[in-house]
């Protein structure tokens, strides 16, 4: 449901405590410590009530609930024997108990932007279905009135709260009635920095700071601002009302029902939603401008800004009208909110967030500038809005029974937002550049450590772990086979007849392969189970032998062992041309393709060759014999293979290389076959490839590595000068991408000529911000050159870099800056560059930006860096932001003897 932020090559698509331990007789505490005077006005407040409370004469004592203590009747207090066991038997649980679930929540918030605090009510309408004295919800970082607590006319004579699974237990003196009622509470919690719950991102207006106040619940967070069943199966209305300050916009997911004002604060009651999960619930309170559109039914559709930069919407919001016109007639099912918000928020862990009819963004995942923002920010943008929007329908509409399902939301999120793209934008031929996250997705599933697309999920705090290529990018590139072999027509119908059926409620991905094989006919569940229950995939090893080719499938490791998994393929060939096409499902170990008289001549060479899986479309590898990788080579260089094949047969050939079943050479001999290519999407993959060889050959083979580069550099030089440094007029979306690809490149590889104008522009440039030399595509190639040369005591490049990143005023420029600060063969210049992480220069959601330009020569310092402030940054960043400190620095080492070494750091310093 996120949009992943993942590092990808360039111009590909990117795409959250302790508890605090108060004692205090009328407050349950599940509230994170946090420094300043908010916090301790909280604690003051808590504490005062609590007094008022014990001298009006409350019965109740509580103990510490850190660690899951209980509130127990003091002496005197009737409390029957518990009825059904102790509370103590919801400890550790995958999953709320299904006896009770809420059926509609009428939830009231007050944020204080200065004191970064917030209170509210909930009253939760409650079903009880199952004879219990118990309600057991989440709660995280909150602290609930204890006095306030009340389920009907019932108040609880136990108050049970395990921290470390985030629920709250309230036990009562007798069983509950069965059918509904209303249970209500009272909270409090703070606006944290963690960027998840309810949490203050920083904003600047007419030059002060300013707090806005967020949500960010997905996927186990709504907990942390009210105490809810968060798990996406118990869905439920929202009846929401905010209070506010009143020159501030406050948006929910519903449209506002009315407003009353009382002097400087606003009462802001919502509509009702439809039901929905608690992960899609959203908040958004700040000053905001905007721009608005319409879709062809009526629905007003908003994209919601700082103030000064709503012109900076006005991409996004084309997109987003176009994608909700293009989703309800795909699956015939209408956008079911009055309106949708997209909103651009300083301060996001994520890429994009689809909450119900208010979807949350970076602002570089929303915002686009014609004047400062380069062509790949576009294509990223438009990916992003058309992914978060696809959500709509599958992920809000139709949700996930449990988070093993993630891959249902995430996976057809994905694929869908391709679909809607290539549908807006036929020119961006964005099915080739799809091949990106295939690609992804087979290296990551090719280690024996990967997982399924369907992962059992056994406790809240595993659910962020799987939100990774593999639910992502697997997840879309398996539908992508699915639909390509079922045929689009037949996939299309098949969807909007599950859309319908399980419209506003929950589905498993058996439910999808049911529907799916109801209305086509195809044995889709045994199909799809082999890919989607087991991890890993095969490569089809294709030998010729007489008139036939032999095919075997075998699990595919990236380490060269070998595995024992076995698929169900839906293999494609074509043979000496493309327009005819051969399927077969291949269910055996092995089989026989029968080569007919199209596939050209073998005797006579030139014309005959076979290629399998056509345009990429499956997920698998293909391992050709002598015979058939000489006539694809020769395919190839004759320019008879689609764009797509030539992706798919250079990444298959560098992952067989890695796993040692084919040579170097080989892979090097193919490489070579590419000089002559000019499309963005192929040279993309070569470049990807290149990359990988330069930083694999100066540790494998050291005394090659300066020839490797000089050879991949001949492969990218030509395409290279024809672009130019400068854009021409009307050249293509995909020209003006691949010019910084490949400047980039050469400028990575050392290419001197490059390197010498990179910087001659931009000393230029410092001089002159508008000089048409340095446009904001080419601008990284440039900022990339000047650090080759930075050192301590020739620093002037840098602080110029450090110049800019201060002085731009826009958000994708500093953030080109920020991603080559580090890119330096200087270990002081490296360990300055690192440090700007713990200062207020650098929000902590870039972190991972400033990590990724680490090069492999300044590994060892910043490995040392990494332990020396392992505690600090383990405090300072939450979720999934702590993941990019480990995946950007350790990679960079290749030897067993400093894997051991990491792997015994690690072992003591485990994190959820």
């Amino acid at each position: 449901a996120r949009s992943l932020v993942v590092g990808r090559q360039e111009g590909s698509q990117l795409p959250a405590i302790d508890n605090a331990r108060e004692r205090a007789s009328s407050v349950v505490s599940m509230a994170p410590p946090r420094a300043g005077a908010g916090a301790v006005l909280l604690v003051v407040v808590a504490l005062l009530f609590v007094d008022a409370a014990a001298a009006a004469g409350g019965g109740m004592k509580m103990a510490t609930h850190g660690e899951g203590a209980n509130l127990k009747a003091s002496p005197g207090a009737s409390a029957p024997p518990a009825a059904g066991g102790s509370a103590e038997q919801f400890r550790g649980k995958a999953r709320l108990p299904s006896f009770a679930a809420p059926r509609r929540y009428e939830l009231f918030l007050r944020p204080d932007l200065v004191a970064c605090t917030f209170s509210g009510s909930v009253a939760i309408s409650v079903a009880v279905s199952a004879p219990t004295r118990f309600l057991v919800l989440n709660a995280l970082d909150l602290s609930v009135n204890r006095a306030s607590i009340r389920f009907q006319a019932l108040a609880p004579t136990e108050v049970v709260f395990f921290k470390d699974d985030g629920v709250l237990v309230l036990g009562f003196a007798k069983q509950l009635p069965l059918g509904e009622g209303v249970l209500k509470m009272d909270f409090t919690g703070i606006l944290n920095d963690q960027m998840r719950g309810f949490y203050r991102s920083k904003y600047q207006y007419k030059g002060k700071e300013r707090n806005m106040a967020v949500t960010q619940f997905e996927s186990v967070d709504a907990r942390r601002c009210f105490p809810c069943w968060d798990e996406p199966a118990f869905k439920a209305k929202f009846k929401l009302t905010l209070e506010v300050p009143s020159e501030l916009v406050a948006l929910s997911n519903m449209p506002v029902a009315n407003a009353t004002f009382a002097g400087p604060i606003k009462t802001v009651h919502y509509q009702e939603s439809p039901p929905m999960s608690t992960y899609l619930v959203a908040i958004v309170v700040g000053l905001f401008e905007y721009v608005e559109g319409m879709t062809t039914k009526g629905t007003r559709v908003r994209v919601y800004t700082q103030i000064g930069k709503s012109n900076q919407g006005k991409f996004a919001l084309d997109v987003g009208v176009k994608s909700l016109n293009l989703y309800k007639d795909y699956f015939d099912t209408p956008f079911p909110l009055p309106k949708l918000d997209m909103v651009a928020i300083p301060d996001f862990a994520a890429g994009a967030m689809e909450n119900y009819g208010l979807v949350t963004y970076r602002e570089v995942a929303l915002l686009f500038d014609d004047k400062s923002s380069s062509a790949s920010s576009k294509q990223s943008v438009a990916i992003t809005v058309a992914h978060e929007l696809a959500h709509q329908w599958f992920g809000n509409l139709v949700t996930m029974e449990w988070w093993t399902h993630l891959w249902l939301n995430e996976g057809f999120a994905t694929w869908m937002s391709h679909l809607a793209v290539d549908s807006f934008f036929p020119q961006w031929n964005i099915w080739a550049q799809f091949l990106d996250r295939t690609t992804t997705a087979l290296r990551l599933d090719s280690l024996e450590a990967s997982h399924p697309i369907e992962v059992e999920i056994h406790h809240a705090s595993e659910v962020d772990q799987i939100f990774d290529a593999i639910s992502y990018d697997k997840g879309a590139s398996v539908i992508r086979m699915l639909q390509s072999y079922l045929g689009a027509e037949r996939f299309q119908k098949a969807m909007a007849s599950y859309m319908k059926k399980y419209a506003y409620s929950n589905a498993k991905t058996e439910d999808l392969w049911a529907v799916l094989e109801k209305e086509t006919g195809e044995p889709v569940k045994d199909l799809m189970t082999t890919w989607t229950k087991q991890k890993g995939y095969p490569v089809i090893n294709a030998k010729i032998k007489g008139n036939d080719i032999e095919i075997e499938q075998a699990q595919f490791l990236l380490d060269g062992s070998s595995g024992s998994g076995m698929w169900i393929v839906p293999l494609t060939s074509r043979c000496g041309a493309y327009d005819t096409e051969k399927k077969l499902l291949l269910k055996l170990k092995r089989e026989k393709l029968v080569i007919g008289s199209q596939c050209g001549d073998r005797k006579k060479g030139g014309n005959f060759w076979t290629k399998l899986n056509i345009d990429g479309t499956g997920f698998y590898r293909v391992k050709y014999d002598d015979e058939l990788a000489a006539a694809l080579q020769n395919a190839l260089e004759t320019k008879k293979l689609s764009l797509m094949d030539k992706i798919g047969i250079v990444d298959d050939l560098y992952a067989l290389s890695i796993a040692r079943q084919q040579t170097f050479a080989s892979l090097l001999h193919l490489l070579y076959g590419y000089r002559g290519e000019a499309d963005y999407s192929v040279l993309s993959h070569i470049n990807t490839v290149t990359t990988s060889i330069a930083k694999i050959s100066a540790d494998a083979t050291p005394a090659l590595a300066g020839d490797i580069k000089q050879l991949l550099i001949k492969i990218l030089l030509s395409p290279a000068e024809k672009l130019g440094w400068d854009p021409k007029k009307g050249e293509s979306h995909l020209d003006v991408m691949l010019r910084p690809l490949l400047l980039t490149a050469l400028v990575q590889l050392g290419h001197g000529k490059t390197i010498n104008e990179g910087v001659r522009r931009f000393n230029i440039f410092t001089r002159d911000r508008g000089t048409s030399l340095l446009p904001p595509d080419t601008r990284k190639a440039a900022y990339l050159a000047v650090m080759q040369n930075v050192s301590s005591s020739n620093r002037s490049g840098y602080d110029a870099l450090r110049k800019i990143y201060k002085e731009s005023a826009e958000g994708e420029e500093r953030l080109q800056v920020l991603g080559i600060l580090s890119s330096c063969r200087d270990k002081g210049i490296v360990l300055e560059s690192l440090n700007l992480i713990f200062t207020s220069e650098v929000r902590n959601q870039d972190a991972y930006i400033l990590l990724r330009g680490i090069q492999p020569e300044a590994r060892e310092i910043s490995w040392n860096w990494l332990k020396e402030n392992w505690e600090l940054i383990s405090k300072t960043f939450a979720g999934s932001l702590i993941t990019d400190f480990v995946e950007t620095i350790v990679p960079l080492f290749t030897s067993n003897e400093k894997a051991a070494e990491i792997s015994k750091f690690f072992a003591t310093r485990t994190k959820p």
